[in-house]
């Protein structure tokens, strides 16, 4: 590191010395100015020389915690210098004992310093009333201080929470993003607005404070239609991500949409004008945690709601049931009961029941959809499961398929891996193929034709997809390597025409596959050189 907090020879707190060497470690957080890391160096000057000890190394932590080691590079500099046998000093001199840590566990900081002392170095306390010294008083001094300078940390800590907490309860924001369809405003201590803060954007004023409104129009609305999406029309989160994605709809982070950012939506009540603090807390660097709703600080009334109150409590109890881990006897259960209701049973009853596990969870249970109808009794006499049974006979083709054609790109000197879990084959490390199969699909509007499906982010540059016979839906009978630039949409229709814009991507044979591989490889290599 560099030594601009060496104090140098000639200087009126050092003067030259034939004593020993020794290297300084000093450490600011932002608890107090008189912490700072130059009267700190000064200090360790002054110690220096009346020790006869010449500074020739400087270890610096500014604006970090002494909580813990990690992102304290100054320190772990330190001790790695010492472990390696790289440290040409004798001494180690720190401000206090606190400087060198307010680790909540004290035999982590007696750890370091053990293994400065095992190395044949001491560690120096400048402006402590103790020499550290090893003997029996300094070592109970010693300790009693990082006991102090751990319960220092934790007082201050519960003090900073019950503050935020206060402030909290009048309604103003405690830090972070202040999230989609919303924005932050600064007020100053008599409640006159200082206007909107922009992202990254911060106080500066001790006195000012932040409170959160409504933001832009169109994202209010957005929020509004996200909540029926969800509570009305019943749509999934997963369901709403794409549809989201799809739409090309930007988000308060300039990302693609997630689960996650969906369920945030669906979850903060600062959408029907409340502000809630404490949901979680994070405190001395441990890690976060969920409190209980009983202590959850919440302010309400704080702006004309976005969206209508009773959406928004139906949305919670929606997520709510969803949270739910259903057993497979409670499903089956819940299946009874709908078959009573009903008479009948489909994935459709399924999804306009009342707090009803969806088709996907029974599939994913039970194998099958037509399986977990098996287990309570009920065979559709007029509905045909052949669609499902070609779809496991069609998943096993398009694995033989990947396979061979695997085995036969290696056969040419090429590598090739293929993630199953992805469905992502890479050839010769430069080029990604998403394979996909192109089932036979007859909707109501349009002609019959070959859907292809990919990922809202998909990692791959190709699409390989493998079209199935219009008979079975279980044979493949040709292949499609096609650009992901070319697929605007979420899925694509290939049809029979030769008309289509996709027929020049059309590969009859697996050869025909082979070489198409093989002649974009080349130019992805050809590129890179």
């Amino acid at each position: 590191m560099a030594n601009a907090l060496i104090i140098r020879p000639g200087s009126d707190l050092l003067s030259q010395t034939n004593g020993g060497r020794a290297a300084q470690y000093v450490r600011m957080s932002t608890d107090h100015q008189r912490y700072s890391t130059q009267m700190q160096a000064a200090a360790i000057a002054v110690y220096a020389a009346q020790h006869e000890l010449v500074i020739v190394r400087t270890y610096a932590d500014e604006g970090r915690s002494g909580l813990q080691i990690k992102r304290r590079e100054g320190l772990m500099e330190l001790i790695e210098d010492v472990r390696s046998g790289r440290a040409d000093f004798d001494h180690i001199l720190v401000y206090d004992v606190s400087r060198w840590g307010r680790f909540q566990d004290i035999d982590e900081s007696a750890y370091y310093e053990f293994i400065c002392r095992q190395a044949g170095i001491k560690v120096c306390y400048c402006a402590e009333e103790f020499d550290n010294d090893g003997s029996v008083i300094a070592s109970i001094v010693k300790n009693l201080k990082r006991v102090m300078a751990a319960e220092y940390s934790r007082e201050l800590s519960v003090k900073v929470h019950a503050g935020a907490c206060r402030v909290a309860s009048l309604g103003f924001k405690q830090g972070g993003p202040a999230g989609y369809g919303l924005q932050r405003e600064l007020i100053d201590e008599s409640g006159c607005s200082r206007g909107i803060l922009l992202k990254g954007q911060r106080k500066h004023l001790q006195t000012d404070r932040v409170l959160i409104r409504p933001g832009a129009e169109n994202e209010q609305r957005m929020v509004a239609r996200i909540f029926r999406e969800f509570v009305v029309h019943r749509r999934s989160q997963g369901s709403i991500v794409r549809w989201l994605n799809n739409e090309e709809v930007p988000n308060h982070r300039g990302t693609p949409w997630s689960y996650a950012m969906v369920r945030q939506v669906l979850s903060n009540e600062a959408y029907i004008g409340n502000s809630v603090y404490n949901r979680s807390s994070c405190r001395l660097k441990q890690p976060r945690k969920q409190n209980p709703p009983e202590l959850w600080i919440r302010a309400g009334g704080l702006f004309e709601p976005v969206v209508d109150k009773s959406i928004f409590l139906k949305a919670q109890s929606l997520l709510k049931e969803k949270q739910v881990r259903w057993s497979n006897e409670l499903l089956l259960k819940k299946l009874r009961q709908t078959l009573s209701v009903n008479g009948k049973l489909s994935a459709s009853i399924l999804s306009t029941t009342e707090n009803m596990p969806s088709a996907a969870l029974y599939a994913y249970r039970f194998g099958s959809l037509r399986e977990a109808f098996r287990r309570v009794g009920y065979v559709d006499p007029e509905r045909s499961y052949d669609y499902a049974d070609a779809r496991k006979q069609s998943e096993a083709e398009l694995s033989r398929q990947v396979e061979t054609l695997v085995t036969q790109i290696r056969a040419w000197g090429v590598t090739a891996v293929f993630d199953a879990q992805t469905a992502v084959m890479t050839v010769a490390s430069k080029l990604a193929i998403s394979v996909r199969s192109a089932r036979y699909y007859v909707g109501r509007c349009h002609a019959p034709c070959w859907l292809v499906h990919r990922r809202t982010i998909e990692p791959a540059e190709l699409i390989l997809a493998l079209r199935l016979d219009k008979e079975t839906n279980r044979e493949v009978v040709d292949y499609f390597l096609i650009p992901i630039n070319e697929m605007a949409k979420h899925a694509i229709a290939l049809t029979a025409t030769s008309r289509s814009r996709f027929a020049v991507y059309r590969c009859p044979t697996m050869n025909d596959v082979l070489r198409a591989m093989m002649e974009k490889v080349a130019t992805a290599i050809s590129q890179i050189s």
